[in-house]
């Protein structure tokens, strides 16, 4: 097993803080290199001592509004859903995929290919404890027949994320619990480089990533959390997002070699984590699952959830940043560059 190192460092900012009258004070900043990626991550004690500059309280009057006001027209919601995006016959006989509580469609805008959508819950809001494992694992089963299905049609398919926005400030464009999902010929970015990273990996040290870093994760025990089946669960030594905790399948890379069970071993994850960011006081979140179809030759590839907080739901606000950004670190654009171009020419007369 190749050790992985774990690189952190520290730089200090002095400064006369008006809070204290003018007290001198020197904070403590310590950044965190993700061993894999390279990506990284800041962490300042004082947040922890003043996280309510950073994290307001649950608005549970907002987010009852909210849930009347919108429910009213919610095409998610039982008595509308007969007016969502159907499949073609040829792809999902019947359109769509019922499971328990759960409807998998197309998505109506498409970020991707073979974009699915899953309605999670008949229920139009749900607090993150409400969302157990039986109606998370109901949807992504019935996302995996949309899968299956297009596994059988499109070879090129080979690439797979599913994703979750929970409420407006994790960019959910409906409060409606629901997940998507994007298969497609070519990885989004993070994913590239995560496939890329773990590849390479496994060419220089013989052994795979997530392999080295379960066993040397479980043996120190400091962000090691627990296994729900083959999934373990670990909170991200250099998170992407505030509060970051990764499950990683022991040993594969692709979704549809799993069973149902092992898909029903991750929701009973999610669904406790869920609980655990509620009991911290949060109620939006965004979460990727990466996969991808095995290929003919290794290349050390398993498949990764990350789960982040975001900020809770406050009037008036909703962000721009979803799991697109959050979780592939890729940009939805507006407008083609050559438009938005072509527009700006008429704002430059004369050059």
């Amino acid at each position: 097993m190749a050790a992985i190192a774990f690189d952190r460092f520290e730089d200090h900012l002095e400064l006369l803080n008006p809070l204290q009258n003018f007290a001198p004070e020197r904070q403590r900043v310590e950044i965190y290199r993700d061993p894999l990626l390279g990506h990284t991550s800041v962490y300042n004690p004082a947040i922890e001592a003043g996280l309510k500059v950073f994290l307001n309280d649950v608005d549970r009057e907002l987010l009852a509004r909210l849930a009347e006001e919108t429910a009213q027209n919610c095409v998610f919601c039982p008595e509308r859903v007969e007016g969502v995006a159907r499949f073609p016959d040829a792809l999902i006989p019947g359109g769509v995929v019922r499971l328990g509580e759960a409807v998998a469609f197309p998505n109506l805008i498409a970020m991707g290919g073979y974009h699915s959508v899953a309605i999670v819950s008949h229920a139009h809001f749900l607090e993150l404890h409400q969302l157990t494992p039986e109606l998370i694992g109901n949807a992504w089963l019935a996302l995996r027949q949309v899968m299956t299905a297009v596994r059988q049609r499109d070879p090129a398919a080979a690439w797979t994320t599913v994703h979750g926005n929970f409420l407006f400030p994790a960019g959910a464009s409906l409060m409606h619990p629901h997940f998507q999902m994007l298969i497609g010929s070519t990885p989004y970015t993070q994913h590239a480089r995560l496939a890329a990273a773990c590849r390479e990996y496994l060419e220089r040290e013989g052994s795979r990533y997530h392999d080295d870093l379960l066993q040397q994760e479980r043996a120190a025990g400091e962000r090691y959390i627990a296994a729900t089946g083959r999934w373990h669960w670990l909170a991200a030594f250099a998170p992407l997002g505030s509060n970051e905790i990764l499950a990683v399948h022991e040993h594969e890379g692709d979704l549809l070699r799993m069973d149902a069970e092992e898909l029903r071993d991750l929701a009973r994850g999610l669904s406790a984590i869920l609980r655990l960011y509620q009991d911290l006081g949060y109620m939006s979140f965004n979460y990727t699952l990466y996969a991808r179809r095995e290929p003919e030759t290794p290349d050390g590839f398993q498949c990764l959830l990350r789960i982040i907080t975001r900020q809770n739901p406050a009037p008036a606000y909703r962000s721009d940043d979803f799991y697109l950004q959050k979780g592939l670190q890729t940009e939805l654009m507006l407008h083609r560059p050559e438009t938005l171009a072509a527009r700006g020419r008429g704002y430059f007369p004369g050059v």
